[in-house]
């Protein structure tokens, strides 16, 4: 119990600020109770950079094409034509039309280029070296015959039409994007 005595004395005298001698403690050092923080920098946010906005992938659905109906393409390939389906790509669809046995008998594509300049040499690439020209479709081009057919590329200013067609005849190809530059 004596014990319990001294010690309340002396956190009595500690509380009161008054040292053993009874004369004022001087005041003690300022405790901190949490640490002390770091300096701060500022920093200029980073810029991430900059990714083209996300586009849907194409999707392809039965349709009727917006260059050729099924009726047309039947009577310059001279083949039937039983399906018809359009891709959505932008900013122009592609077209493919189908024979009874599921067989493709043509493919329409039309893409956009940088530059008129840029679609005349993306016709001439597409088909090949050996390719003959077309100077009777838009701003002209090149047809070539595959093992699988035709394939005719022309541009028409910064538009780039592509053919293919399962004949290796050029004049349907030739034909076919007469009807898709009609259109663009």
């Amino acid at each position: 119990m004596r014990l319990a005595i001294v010690l309340g004395l002396a956190a009595g005298l500690l509380l009161t600020g008054c040292d053993a001698a009874g004369q004022e403690a001087p005041p003690a050092a300022p405790t901190r109770t949490t640490p002390p923080a770091a300096p701060t920098r500022t920093v200029p946010p980073t810029t991430a950079p900059v990714t083209p906005a996300s586009t849907r992938p194409p999707v392809t659905v039965d349709a009727p094409c917006p260059y050729a109906g099924a009726a047309a393409v039947m009577d310059i390939v001279g083949q039937h034509i039983t399906r018809t389906t359009v891709t959505s790509t932008t900013p122009h669809p592609g077209c493919a039309f189908y024979r009874p046995n599921g067989e493709k008998a043509a493919d329409l594509a039309v893409s956009v280029l940088a530059s008129a300049t840029a679609a005349q040499a993306e016709a001439i690439r597409l088909t090949g070296p050996g390719a003959n020209p077309v100077d009777t479709v838009a701003d002209g081009g090149t047809v070539a015959i595959t093992g699988d057919g035709a394939l005719l590329a022309v541009s028409k200013a910064r538009a780039l039409v592509v053919v293919r067609i399962n004949q290796p005849v050029s004049l349907e190809a030739i034909e076919l994007a007469k009807l898709v530059v009609a259109r663009l």
